[in-house]
């Protein structure tokens, strides 16, 4: 776990990273996440990909400076339906708007889901919200960066 000033810096360092950074950002946390990364640019809504105990993990990284809203949730739902995922693993920038778990609500069949929604704080300080979605994941992968801290 960071310092809050630490993990605050990082973050507002992320958020105001160029679109290719946050590309790559959200890349290594698809790796960090045990995931295997997916290429950057038109994938299909789908930053990172990965199976446990027999269940499709669809993960989305959305590093923007606002929080995401309902419009957000039907192209979630739309991505996990498309991809067939099981369990959703959604990391930003800033937050989400009450209208996406709302509008999740909506969808009939979204309980065959498991929707984690992550930010970069939970991330960094491995919050009880990232406790939760990494017994969903495989297990952590070190990726050496924090050495350099």
């Amino acid at each position: 776990m960071l310092e809050h000033s630490v993990s605050r810096a990082l973050v507002d360092g992320i958020l105001n990273a160029d679109s290719k950074t946050k590309g790559h950002l959200g890349q290594q946390c698809a790796a960090h996440l045990g995931l295997e990364a997916c290429p950057l640019g038109k994938n299909g809504g789908i930053d990172g990909v990965g199976f446990i105990n027999q269940q499709k993990i669809y993960f989305q990284s959305k590093l923007i400076n606002r929080p995401l809203n309902a419009e957000f949730a039907d192209s979630l739902y739309g991505n996990l339906v498309r991809h067939k995922a099981n369990i959703a693993i959604v990391l930003t920038g800033i937050g989400y708007t009450s209208g996406v778990s709302q509008r999740l609500k909506e969808f009939d069949d979204i309980e065959q889901f498991k929707i984690h929604l992550l930010t970069l704080h939970d991330y960094f300080n491995e919050t009880p919200a990232f406790q939760t979605a990494s017994k969903d994941l495989p297990p952590l992968r070190d990726l050496g960066i924090e050495k350099s801290f």
